[in-house]
């Protein structure tokens, strides 16, 4: 998985591309003003909550944020693509931003690069979402947050200017937004709308 941002200036560069998926709205907010995405045709697939990921076993012991905060943890975290600002949201919703930043100690600049921290065991913890225990159900197990303190975000779609198709494009879009598309997503973790 790389970074959106090397994807949409794939798109920008090669003028082409049919249907962009991202995970989370303001990934594609640039797009859409500098037209590499058509208006109008965002569509949100379904929410992702936030919640503490960790290797599977939780040989930390992690049960809680207060768990993040004890000496020696080792926490990562995303600095762009759909977990950008998750831990920021989340500490400080907590009041917990000094304490839970003093054990940040790996920086991962996507999804992946953050889920490949827990899956090499590099770290006793991440910020991620809940459905990454769907996804990587070898390697991991999510420690769920107080539903105050989590935060969602939406999986979206839209078409991209450059298709040489845009009925069929959005008939795709449209398609993922769907009931049967949603059951998918529903089954592995996202929460429909």
């Amino acid at each position: 998985m790389a970074k959106p941002s090397i994807l949409l200036a794939e798109i920008e560069s090669g003028k082409q591309g049919d249907v962009i998926s991202t995970g989370a709205e303001y990934v594609l907010d640039d797009a859409e003003d500098n037209g590499t995405i058509m208006k109008g045709s965002r569509r949100s697939l379904g929410f992702r909550r936030s919640a503490i990921i960790v290797p599977s076993g939780n040989p930390a012991g992690i049960k809680s944020l207060d768990d993040l905060c004890q000496k020696g943890v080792q926490i990562g975290i995303a600095t762009d693509g759909c977990l950008r600002g998750v831990w920021d949201d989340v500490a400080s919703k907590a009041r917990l931003t000094d304490q839970i930043r003093r054990n940040i100690t790996h920086h991962a600049d996507s999804c992946g690069s953050v889920m490949a921290l827990i899956n090499t065991k590099k770290v006793d913890a991440i910020f991620g979402w809940s459905a990454f225990q769907f996804i990587w159900p070898d390697t991991c197990q999510a420690v769920e947050l107080p539903r105050d303190l989590q935060v969602f975000r939406s999986t979206v779609a839209a078409v991209v200017t450059y298709t040489r198709d845009a009925k069929l494009a959005g008939d795709l879009v449209e398609y993922l937004a769907s009931s049967d598309a949603r059951e998918i997503y529903t089954s592995y973790g996202w929460i429909r709308q």
